[in-house]
C-alpha cells in the first residue's frame, strides 16, 4: 500500500483500469472454459460427418451449452437451414467477442495512464526544485523520479498480461469461429434426404 500511495493520484484510476481488466479476464477464462470447441477429435468427427455419419459430431457439440441451438440447426433439414447456421454462428461469435474491445482498449489505455502519472510527478518534482532557495537536493530529485515513474510500471504491470490474455481470447474466438464454419458446410454439403 506504501508504494500505491507514493505513486500519486494517478494510482487510484490505474487501480480502477486494473479492476476491470481483471473482471474482463476471469469472465473470458470461465466462458472460454465452458466452450471446449473445438476438441481435439473435431477434424475426425468432421471427417465423419462429411462421409455421412453425423452423429459424432452433432453429439460433441451438443453437449456444448453455448453450441446447443447451432448443433440442433445443423440437424435440422428446413429451407432456411444455411441462413439460421449463419445468424447462429454469428451470434456464438459475438458471445465469445464480448468485452474483447474493452479489454483492448484497457490495455492501450493502463500504459498512457501510467506515463501521464510520470509526467505529472515529474512536473511536481521540478516545480520543487525550481522553487528551492538553496541548491538541487540530490535525495529530493532522485525520490521525485523514482515515485513518478511507480505509475509507469503499474500501467505497464496491467497492460503486460491484459495484451497476453486479449491475443490468446481473440485466437480462441477465431479458432470456434472457424470450426463451426467448417462444421456448418460440412453439414450443408450433404444429401438432402439425409
Amino acid at each position: 500500500m506504501n508504494i500505491f500511495m507514493l505513486g500519486g493520484w494517478m494510482m487510484w484510476p490505474l487501480a480502477l483500469v486494473s479492476v476491470m481488466v481483471t473482471a474482463i479476464i476471469i469472465e473470458r477464462i470461465l466462458l472460454f472454459s465452458s466452450c471446449p470447441f473445438p476438441t481435439r477429435d473435431f477434424t475426425e468427427r468432421l471427417e465423419k460427418a462429411v462421409e455421412g455419419d453425423t452423429a459424432p459430431l452433432l453429439e460433441a457439440m451438443g453437449r456444448i451449452a453455448l453450441l446447443k441451438r447451432f448443433s440442433s440447426l445443423m440437424a435440422s433439414s428446413h429451407p432456411q437451414r444455411e441462413a439460421s447456421l449463419r445468424i447462429e454462428g454469428e451470434a456464438v461469435v459475438r458471445r465469445l467477442e464480448k468485452y474483447l474491445s474493452m479489454l483492448s482498449i484497457l490495455a492501450r489505455l493502463a500504459p498512457l495512464m501510467g506515463l501521464l502519472g510520470t509526467v505529472l510527478g515529474m512536473i511536481s518534482t521540478f516545480s520543487e526544485i525550481a522553487s528551492a532557495q538553496a541548491g538541487v537536493n540530490m535525495n529530493q530529485l532522485a525520490g521525485g523520479i523514482w515515485q513518478a515513474l511507480i505509475t509507469t510500471a503499474a500501467g505497464l504491470v496491467i497492460a503486460i498480461p491484459a495484451l497476453f490474455f486479449l491475443h490468446h481470447f481473440q485466437s480462441r474466438v477465431n479458432s470456434v469461429a472457424s470450426a463451426l464454419s467448417e462444421a456448418a458446410n460440412a453439414m450443408l454439403s450433404l444429401p438432402a434426404e439425409r
